[in-house]
């Protein structure tokens, strides 16, 4: 319990970067709100959003062989996995950049790079299971601010999963 209150009289600053109330009932939607602005800002995560776009957009057998990477700067960079079908994608560029911004207007995507690598996952885009990446134990930073993300939540099994998810958030973000 002393770890807990020191850890969280220095995380007080951060609580303040993160917009978290001092004292009394934090809403989880804020905190929920917090961690995730941490998670959906990373390229990574843009990228992700934009897999369902894509799998509509290209169609089930282009997406079979490609897949969002990152989403940087209005460029979205797509992983392929054979040089014949970056060839194949170079060529429908023009086409997919004006059938994605009809799509989602609001995704401002100006640019698409095509890298040639292996998928992170295979298979069926409706749903199937994907394999997990096994994660990096938090660095001893993540875990303070972890702390100071849930501090306020008066619940100690809903702060103690809310901290697991932050750190999952920050340990995803340095990652990459």
């Amino acid at each position: 319990m002393q770890a807990w209150n020191r850890d969280m009289a220095q995380g007080s600053d951060e609580n303040k970067k993160l917009g978290v109330r001092g004292g009394g009932f934090v809403p989880v939607g804020d905190v929920v709100a917090n961690m995730s602005t941490l998670f959906a800002d990373h390229p990574r995560a843009r990228a992700k959003s934009l897999d369902i776009l894509w799998t509509e957009v290209v169609g089930e057998q282009v997406a079979r062989h490609s897949q969002p990477e990152r989403f940087t700067k209005g460029q979205m960079t797509v992983r392929v996995d054979s040089s014949v079908w970056v060839t194949q994608l170079l060529h429908m560029k023009p086409q997919l950049l004006a059938s994605l911004l009809k799509a989602s207007p609001e995704s401002k995507i100006r640019d698409l790079r095509f890298v040639h690598g292996s998928l992170r996952h295979r298979g069926n885009h409706a749903g199937a299971e994907v394999p997990v990446d096994r994660l990096p134990p938090p660095s001893p930073e993540e875990v303070t601010r972890a702390i100071a993300m849930v501090g306020n939540v008066s619940d100690p099994d809903l702060r103690q999963a809310l901290c697991r998810l932050a750190q999952v958030i920050l340990i995803r973000r340095r990652c990459g």
